[in-house]
């Protein structure tokens, strides 16, 4: 259920960005970017196909930062999760984007309630059916929790 590679092959720049922002959203979700939650981003993000030199690729994750912290009201993120959505069409691949975010958020060992509503927002905005939420969150639960880090926060 984890983006890899293959999903990568059909997708387009503006899509990919898209894929990006969301792993983003995932990172900054709780408003706390603790080590282990980084370390599953750069593990994550560095093993996917960009097609960029990392250069670019750490430009385009500061851009998506940017983007995302100037969305002022529920609203505008709300519609900015439906243009990502709208880039992401087939049912699946957003079934794998919201569960690897989803990976992103419990690299910590746990998805405190910041990240749940978060993640509410996705499964509301993108249509993710119950039945698929059902799996996604199975298929989470079934992976072992990361071992305990330092706590090592930065806003």
């Amino acid at each position: 259920m984890l983006l890899d590679a293959n999903d990568f092959s059909t997708l387009d720049d503006s899509q990919r960005l898209a894929v990006l922002e969301t792993m983003v959203i995932g990172l900054l979700a709780d408003n706390k970017v603790g080590a282990a939650e980084v370390r599953r981003f750069d593990e994550i993000v560095l093993d996917l196909p960009w097609g960029v030199p990392r250069n670019v690729l750490v430009s385009m994750i500061t851009g998506a930062r940017n983007r995302l912290v100037a969305l002022k009201t529920p609203d505008q993120f709300r519609d900015h999760l439906i243009q990502i959505a709208e880039k992401l069409p087939s049912p699946e691949l957003r079934d794998k984007v919201v569960y690897t975010m989803a990976t992103i958020m419990y690299a910590d060992g746990e998805v405190d309630q910041l990240e749940k509503n978060m993640l509410g927002m996705f499964v509301t905005t993108w249509a993710i059916t119950s039945e698929r939420v059902a799996a996604i969150k199975a298929r989470l639960l079934r992976t072992p929790a990361p071992p305990p880090t330092p706590a090592t926060e930065t806003n």
